[in-house]
């Protein structure tokens, strides 16, 4: 375990990065988000003191889902890979401290005893669901605009040159 302070605006990982550390916030916030290419960054949550972020991707062995950015200057708890399934494993009744939040948000979504749980499920598959589709859609956008410059500066001078020879042959 080490701590970590970072300044607002940066970022303590970033989308794709590898999943390599779980992070609890001491003091300050941090804002998990989402790039999107025209639009810029959208906040997807907010994580203050006693919140614990990053788990799923660390324990599931995947690359990061979203970008953590920070809000206010925020003083973190970086708790390496390892040493969390140590913890998980071998101290078990210390991994109640780091799953709360974890344990929490399982709850609330998979809940079987209320409609509300099965609903916040859908929706957070829907969210991400959509994310995926805005962000895919910003990066056709962004590209048809660069691939339509392409086609258009020489259909534009193509026409251009037929006006000019129109006029220099039919002139007078």
């Amino acid at each position: 375990m080490r701590r970590v302070t970072l300044q607002a605006g940066e970022y303590v990982y970033k989308l794709d990065d590898p999943s390599e550390s779980v992070y609890l916030v001491r003091s300050g916030k941090v804002e998990l988000t989402t790039p999107y290419p025209e639009t810029g960054e959208g906040v997807d949550s907010s994580h203050g003191p006693g919140r614990v972020f990053g788990e799923v991707e660390v324990i599931d062995g995947r690359t990061r889902t979203s970008n953590a950015r920070v809000a206010s200057t925020v003083d973190l708890m970086q708790i390496d890979r390892e040493e969390l399934m140590d913890i998980l494993y071998a101290h078990p009744e210390k991994s109640l401290i780091l799953g709360k939040s974890t344990f929490d948000r399982l709850r609330e979504l998979f809940s079987e005893e209320s409609l509300d749980s099965e609903l916040a499920r859908l929706r957070e598959e829907m969210q991400l669901s959509i994310r995926e589709a805005v962000v895919a859609h910003e990066s056709r956008v962004v590209k048809s605009h660069n691939g339509m410059a392409a086609i258009g500066v020489p259909i534009v001078l193509m026409v251009a040159l037929a006006v000019g020879a129109y006029w220099f042959f039919h002139r007078g």
